[in-house]
């Protein structure tokens, strides 16, 4: 499992869209995955999270904690910890 995590450490923030409800797609090497955030229900978290991916913050890091058909936790965290 430990492997898998650390395939994930191409993981790659671009965000596709400013807009209304923002999306921001994550790029991981077992596929990719797009997340719409919705600034009208929590704007300082959004612009926070926004302001995290356009400086790079997320790139190469992994998903650290997987629980299968519930969540995947991530950011913050490198290959060599």
């Amino acid at each position: 499992m430990k492997r898998l995590l650390l395939l994930l450490c191409a993981l790659l923030v671009a965000p596709t869209v400013f807009a209304a409800n923002p999306q921001v797609e994550l790029k991981t090497t077992l596929g990719n995955i797009v997340i719409e955030l919705y600034p009208e229900n929590a704007p300082k978290t959004v612009e926070n999270f926004l302001q995290y991916v356009k400086d790079g913050f997320y790139d190469g890091t992994i998903f650290h904690r997987v629980i299968p058909g519930f969540m995947a936790q991530g950011g913050g965290f490198t290959r060599n910890f």
